[in-house]
């Protein structure tokens, strides 16, 4: 055997070798080889492209145009209505499109079948813009062949109206200017209410206190605390003995009002206590919350007697019928419902998605009122839930609705920093507002009718409490 000496000699020996062998392989011009044989190359094969297009539909507006419906019965109440934007929708492309929306300004109308290549379809909008903005395809959920074509935008010629339809001239709305401001709060004062032997009134405010004032002086009797937050609702019981409030710490409470003592404190809601009633024959306590949920309590004990969480979305505004069987609120994604204290649904309202921020019965309970965000009112007839008016003057959202003890007015309070009387005459109401109450500098949040239904008191953003006298002559 090889000693260690040896073989490390060895490897000294050889190692220089592969260079070496490198070096003359190169200098020789020659390349290595494996077995004897030079490497090839073998070009790769290129495919020609193609001129295959992939199949696409293709939707794009045709066509737009106005024209007019025909008078229902012949009646023109509402010559706007007659007016109808068509527009015809095509699919100019080579596949079948499947379902898409089609948006003309804030209407939108969805076409779930789709649409084969080649056909249209006509859709019709009651809009009167003379410059509509349309839009094909909203959510984009088509994959087509040309995605620059889907707007369409351009001045169109609005049709004369019939002249038995022209609307007859509107009379200009009185202005009306408050008669007592009342100062004290020192923030937003979302809640107000009237007692019912309207001497007292009552204002809840931003800075977490319940005011309580002497309506004829105008005169601050008593400042109330006990919530933690701000308080968003309040109202007086029947006999006026008891108010009762609710807040954003969630709770409601009952306050002795001769002598602004806590009473009772109502817990259960897992959210904002948006709004409450307290039933006619003042047995109840209904409240609303952003927690999705309707409550009703006995006002008694304070026990909790039913929760109503049927998927529901925000609750805005609650409101007992006038003879205390039903209840009614209104929500944030445009539902207004009706629902008997038995647990019987009634009436599911819904003609827009926009947030339904008020609702109040009629003193009949023959029509219910409901205000929404766009400034809207809408008029339902509770038997069938028929809808009898659309009302349209505000020009920012509704924040409360109130209507006289006799029926004859409806009050409305807006985001704009205004207020609106509007006529009710045999159950007709008027297409604009009789008087509009101006002096509020920022946005209306509450609003109430003395039990006598001779004056109206708002609460604003503004801080304050409004006095406004509804002046006897004059009026209908």
């Amino acid at each position: 055997m090889m000693s260690i000496l040896a073989v490390r000699r060895l490897w000294f020996a050889l190692r220089p070798l592969p260079v070496a062998m490198l070096v003359f392989s190169l200098l020789a011009g020659c390349s290595w080889q494996v077995n004897g044989r030079q490497p090839t190359f073998t070009p790769i094969a290129l495919n020609p492209p193609t001129n295959t297009v992939t199949a696409l539909p293709d939707l794009l507006v045709e066509d737009v145009y106005y024209d007019l419906a025909a008078p229902v019965n012949g009646a023109c109440d509402s010559p706007e209505d007659l007016i109808r934007l068509h527009v015809i929708v095509a699919n100019r492309g080579d596949l079948a499109a499947g379902p898409f929306t089609v948006q003309a300004d804030a209407a939108f109308q969805s076409v779930p079948s789709g649409l084969e290549a080649g056909e249209q379809i006509h859709l019709t909008f009651a809009i009167d813009n003379s410059l509509p903005q349309i839009r094909v395809d909203v959510a984009s959920s088509v994959n087509e062949s040309d995605e620059t074509n889907n707007r369409f935008s351009r001045l169109l010629e609005l049709p004369a109206l019939p002249p038995d339809c022209l609307a007859t001239p509107t009379p200009q709305a009185l202005s009306l200017q408050p008669k007592r401001t009342l100062e004290g709060h020192t923030a937003s004062v979302l809640a107000v209410a009237f007692a019912p032997d309207g001497g007292l009134a009552a204002s809840g405010s931003v800075d977490n206190t319940v005011r309580l004032w002497a309506v004829e002086e105008g005169r601050l009797l008593r400042t109330m605390q006990g919530h933690s937050f701000p308080i968003l609702c309040l109202k007086f019981t029947p006999n006026g003995s008891q108010l009762v409030t609710g807040s954003m710490d969630g709770l409601l409470r009952s306050w002795q009002v001769a002598n602004s003592g806590l009473l009772r404190t109502l817990r259960g809601h897992a959210g904002w206590v948006t709004s409450l009633d307290i039933s006619p024959n003042g047995q109840f306590v209904v409240s609303g919350s952003d927690d999705f949920t309707v409550r009703i309590w006995r006002l008694s004990n304070a026990a909790l007697m039913q929760t109503i969480d049927e998927g529901m979305t925000e609750i805005n505004s609650v409101v007992f019928s006038s003879d205390s069987s039903r209840i009614a609120w209104a929500e944030a994604n445009g539902m207004v419902r009706v629902r008997t204290l038995a647990g019987e649904w009634r009436l599911l309202l819904k003609d827009t998605s926009l947030a339904a921020t008020s609702v109040v019965f009629s003193p009949q309970d023959d029509w219910l009122a409901a205000g929404y965000a766009d400034g809207s009112i809408r008029i339902w007839r509770v038997s069938d839930g028929v809808l009898q008016a659309l009302l349209k003057d505000h020009v920012q959202a509704i924040t409360s609705l109130a209507v006289s003890p006799d029926g004859r007015w409806l009050v409305s309070a807006s985001k704009d920093g205004t207020l609106r009387l509007w006529s009710i005459q045999s159950g007709s109401f008027a297409r604009a507002p009789t008087a509009i109450l101006i002096g509020h500098e920022k946005s209306v949040n509450d609003v109430d009718f003395s039990p006598r239904g001779d004056l109206i008191i708002s609460g604003s953003e503004d801080g304050t409490v409004r006095l406004w006298e509804i002046p006897p002559e004059g009026f209908p």
